[in-house]
């Protein structure tokens, strides 16, 4: 079964006219300055005001100083960042056709970058209404034409952002935005699996997610420019105590105290290395109560959950160097100040002289000496997050040399391209008499398949011709009642070539669930030299198993899929050929991902003619994907064939 693999959509923009005006960027020298990521080199933006909050621009590096441990610590670049909000026409700006171009425009200084995240796990759907409004309006408005922006929720991987000029483009995203806190109706395939957990342990798990998907977020913006970049978090917060009564819809065990505080702790980290700020906005606007009066819940648990929730956005902005927009029906004028703490800045580097290596936060403390400038005019991070030990130790370690290529195809095999599919297949060949080929289909069903609305596979329609036309086989191939899981095979003659296959899989109605094609190319056994026909698996639970295959009159079918668990043995059937007469010697190996050898396997013990078997073991072995290696050699000639497994717990 074959899948097509997603591609991201290209950012809608006008077409391109002229150029747009340049940022004003202004440094110490007529030079640009580089700021390059090293283990010791700290990151600052710096806002600096006047008595009437407007932005002071006229700056040097020289009227900047920044102690750590309340040792000075000398300033390797500076440069002060003052966006052009003056009007512009969006036709002016260059489009975004290509992840490319978006590559191109977000490494520019010239223009704010926003990521809006809304997490749909912790707001309420009618919370969720009132705010994407506001958010549309607010990013129809008040956004500066060379702001690009783009649209995150929980489960979106950062590798499918997409950032946008397009202000009616992002407005229909956000108009589309549906909060579901506390509604565990399954919406993909992780709240699928999700659905049978209690509450409690759902909304850990959204948790989680969440957590980990702005962590994520953070560690990706950290690898584009060295300018401020600005996530802006919608959400209602979150806790780490569920309350005692059922308000779920179902019953739940109160869950207290789970530290969130710890689970920040690499968003920290990553914001504060990738100069990033997140600016929390709580959708409830003037919030009284978590769960109100229709709803059994103790007014004092009630209010500690709230405090808990909207804690945790003052915490998420204050150590990130944002701000919690909190306690407000009107959100604008705090997504108006977070385009302002974003248009005028310095940006300075240092070199630390401490040079941690303890993981830990380390406070810095910036200053300018310039008469008149107070200390609570200047805004910049108030420390930073060393590496720790270990992660010096990977940074500085030299990256291992990427694996052959064989070895990458050979791993692809493991990729689920049957996601959502009812049955996968598997083809192989051996010789048979007549100087033709035995071709082996076998066929399994997916087990979530078995619920299909339309009814369980019952058996699979396979038919088969050769790259002339004429028909292999044609017929039903049934399941085969020995077998522990509904699998099938068929096994017929053909001519060497290019065989075509079709299946279809069908109820035992004949109703039909899928169909599939694909290409098998058989050997010519005749003028074979060193050769290995495609290894046949069998999984086994113990060794009794494996002897009982081993006798079976008519073998089992095979496993279609690669996917064993640590308690399984595999016995593993091939043909090895050398020419003329020859016996070829057969070895096995185990390799990593990388294609480094982790162990030499016991040598597969021929059974008669061009026939060998290995009996392996997987019960040693660490859940991973691995790959079985094996070799047949001729004199100086030698053939490998790569078996690719990914071994469970």
């Amino acid at each position: 079964m074959v899948a097509v693999g997603a591609v991201r959509p290209a950012a809608q923009n006008p077409p391109p006219a002229q150029n747009p005006p340049a940022a004003q960027v202004q440094t110490g020298s007529t030079q640009q300055p580089v700021f390059r990521a090293g283990i010791d080199s700290v990151l600052v933006d710096v806002r600096v005001t006047d008595k009437d909050g407007r932005p002071i621009t006229d700056l040097t590096q020289q009227d900047f100083e920044i102690k750590e441990n309340n040792k000075p610590q000398a300033i390797d670049t500076f440069k002060l960042i003052q966006l052009d909000d003056s009007p512009i026409d969006p036709a002016s700006l260059p489009s975004i056709n290509s992840f490319e171009d978006q590559e191109h425009e977000i490494e520019k200084d010239d223009s704010r970058l926003i990521v809006i995240f809304l997490d749909d796990y912790h707001t309420r759907r009618d919370n969720a209404q009132v705010m994407r409004e506001k958010l549309a309006r607010f990013v129809t408005n008040d956004l500066h034409p060379r702001d690009l922006v783009a649209i995150m929720y929980p489960l979106l991987p950062v590798s499918a952002l997409t950032f946008s000029r397009s202000r009616s483009e992002l407005a229909a995203q956000i108009m589309a935005f549906e909060g579901r806190k506390y509604d565990y109706t399954p919406k993909n395939e992780v709240d699928s699996r999700m659905a049978m957990d209690p509450p409690e342990l759902i909304e850990q798990e959204r948790n989680n997610i969440v957590i980990t998907a702005i962590q994520t977020l953070c560690a990706y913006l950290g690898t584009v420019r060295d300018a401020r970049k600005t996530v802006l978090y919608v959400s209602e917060g979150l806790t780490g105590s569920t309350p005692s009564s059922n308000v779920f819809g179902r019953s739940a065990t109160p869950v207290t105290g789970a530290n969130l505080m710890s689970q920040f702790q690499d968003i920290f980290a990553d914001a504060a290395r990738g100069n990033t700020a997140l600016y929390t906005v709580d959708p409830r606007g003037l919030a009284v109560n978590e769960f109100g009066s229709t709803r059994n819940v103790n007014p004092q648990q009630d209010a500690a959950l709230l405090n808990e929730a909207i804690d945790s956005l003052r915490v998420l902005a204050d150590n990130t160097g944002g701000r919690a927009i909190i306690g407000s029906n009107d959100p604008i004028p705090g997504l108006k100040q977070m385009l302002v703490d974003s248009s005028s800045y310095y940006l300075l580097s240092y070199t630390s002289t401490e040079k941690y290596r303890d993981g830990r936060f380390h406070p810095i403390k910036v200053s300018v000496t310039r008469k008149g400038v107070k200390d609570s005019d200047v805004h910049a991070k108030k420390g930073y997050w060393a590496y720790s030990a270990d992660e010096v130790t990977k940074m500085t370690t030299p990256a291992k040399p990427a694996p052959p290529h064989n070895i990458t195809d050979a791993l692809e095999a493991l990729t689920d391209t049957n996601r959502g599919r009812p049955v996968r297949i598997w083809m192989g060949a051996a010789r048979a008499d007549d100087g033709k080929d035995a071709v082996t289909l076998a066929w399994e069903a997916v087990p979530s398949s078995s619920g299909d609305s339309l009814g369980p596979v019952d058996h699979v329609t396979v038919t088969a011709t050769s790259v002339s036309g004429d028909e292999l086989f044609s017929g039903p191939v049934a399941r085969d009642p020995q077998s522990p899981e509904v699998a099938g095979r068929v096994t017929f003659d053909a001519k060497p070539g290019t065989i075509s296959i079709k299946a279809v899989a069908e109820t035992a109605k004949g109703l039909r669930l899928d169909t599939d094609d694909a290409d098998l190319e058989a050997p010519d056994f005749t003028s074979v030299g060193v050769f290995i026909t495609r290894p046949m698996v069998y999984r086994a639970s113990t060794a009794r198993d494996v002897q009982r295959i081993r006798t079976a009159a008519t073998p089992p079918v095979p496993a279609v899929t690669r996917e064993f668990l640590r308690s399984e043995r595999l016995l593993i059937r091939f043909q090895a050929y050398a020419p003329g007469d020859a016996k070829p010697v057969v070895t096995a190996r185990l390799l990593n991902q990388l294609g480094d050898p982790v162990a030499d396997l016991a040598a597969p013990a021929s059974t008669g003619g061009p026939n060998f078997e290995m009996d392996f073991g997987l019960g040693t072995l660490a859940p991973a994907d691995y790959i079985i290696e094996i070799t047949a050699s001729s004199g100086e000639t030698q053939k490998k064939t790569l078996l690719p497994i990914r071994v469970g717990s």
